[in-house]
C-alpha cells in the first residue's frame, strides 16, 4: 500500500474520510493523494436546437481556479503531519469510473471515500450513490468511511463469506495479506443465514475444513448469524462482535444484472455506519 487516493467533493462527509485516510497513510507509511474529480459544465445553445457546447476557455479557467483554491484549502484543513500529501484536480472525468484517472497515480493501493447513504450530496438517484457505483467499478480496493467513523488501528474485522462461491478462498487470502500492516488484527469469517439464503451445517463444515487446509492463519474462526436480511445480519454481527472493520467482496454487476440482483455490498455501503473495505472479486478492465 504505497499510495492512497482520497476522493473529495469538499463536503464534511468527505473531510471526515480525509482524516481517516490521513491516519491510515501515517500508520502504514503511505503517500496520500487528495483528488477532486469533476465534469466540466456545459452551456445550452438554444438557437441550435438545444444542443450543448463546452463553456468557453476563459470561464473554464475561472472554474478550475476556484476549484483549485477549494482543493488547496481542503488539503490543509486536516492534520497530516508525518504524511506526504499531494493534490490533484481532474476535469472531464467521472468520479465513479476510476479507470479514467488511476493511471495518474501509479501504484495506488486503496481508494478512500466518504459515504452517508442515498441522502448524501453524492446522491445518484435510481442508480445509487457515487460511492456505491465506485465500489462496483473499481479495479482496486475501496474503503468507504461513514461520518460516525473515527480511525483507530484495526483490531477485529469481519469478512462475510459465501461458502458456495469458488472465489471465497481467494478473497480470504487477499484480505489477510492486505491487512498485514495492522499487527494483532483478528479476522473472523461470517456466515449470515436468511430465509432466502440458508447455509446448512454440513456445507459450512465442509467449507471451513477446506479453508483450514488452504489458508494459513492461526486462530481462524467462523461466526454464524441468522436474520431477516444479510444487511441486518451484518449490523447485528458488527455490534455483537465489537468489530471495527467490515471486509467484503463485490461482483461488480452492471446493467440488467445490477437492476435484477442488486449488490449486497453496495447496500451495505449506503446504509450501514461501519468502515467498509471492498475487494473486487473479478478483474476489471
Amino acid at each position: 500500500m504505497k499510495k492512497l487516493l482520497h476522493l473529495t467533493d469538499f463536503s464534511e462527509v468527505a473531510r471526515n474520510a480525509y482524516e481517516y485516510a490521513a491516519a491510515i497513510a501515517k500508520a502504514v507509511g503511505a503517500e496520500l493523494h487528495v483528488a477532486h474529480v469533476y465534469d466540466r459544465p456545459y452551456a445550452s445553445i438554444a438557437y441550435q436546437g438545444g444542443l450543448s457546447a463546452v463553456i468557453d476557455a476563459e470561464m473554464d479557467e475561472k472554474i478550475r481556479a476556484e476549484l483549485r483554491k477549494h482543493l488547496e484549502a481542503y488539503a490543509t484543513s486536516v492534520q497530516t503531519e508525518g504524511v506526504r500529501v499531494l493534490t490533484h484536480l481532474w476535469g472531464d472525468m467521472t468520479v465513479w469510473r476510476p479507470q479514467e484517472y488511476l493511471d495518474k497515480v501509479p501504484e495506488t493501493g486503496l481508494i478512500v471515500v466518504g459515504t452517508r447513504g442515498a441522502t448524501s450530496l453524492w446522491h445518484g438517484g435510481l442508480f445509487g450513490t457515487n460511492t456505491a457505483r465506485l465500489i462496483r467499478n473499481s479495479p482496486i480496493p475501496v474503503l468507504g468511511v461513514h461520518p460516525q467513523n473515527t480511525y483507530k488501528p484495526f483490531s477485529k474485522a469481519l469478512l462475510p463469506i459465501d461458502v458456495f462461491d469458488e472465489r471465497t478462498i481467494s478473497l480470504i487470502q487477499r484480505s489477510l495479506e492486505y491487512l498485514k500492516p495492522w499487527t494483532g488484527l483478528k479476522l473472523s469469517l461470517l456466515v449470515v443465514n436468511t430465509p432466502y439464503v440458508f447455509y446448512d451445517t454440513a456445507s459450512i463444515d465442509k467449507f471451513i475444513t477446506q479453508v483450514r487446509q488452504e489458508v494459513h492463519y492461526e486462530g481462524l474462526d467462523l461466526k454464524v448469524y441468522n436474520d431477516i436480511s444479510v444487511e441486518e445480519g451484518l449490523r447485528q454481527a458488527m455490534e455483537a462482535e465489537k468489530a471495527d472493520l467490515l471486509v467484503m467482496g463485490t461482483h461488480g454487476r452492471k446493467g440488467l444484472a445490477q437492476l435484477l440482483f442488486g449488490s449486497i455490498t453496495e447496500n451495505v455501503a449506503q446504509h450501514l455506519a461501519y468502515p467498509l473495505l471492498v475487494f473486487p472479486l473479478e478483474a476489471k478492465g
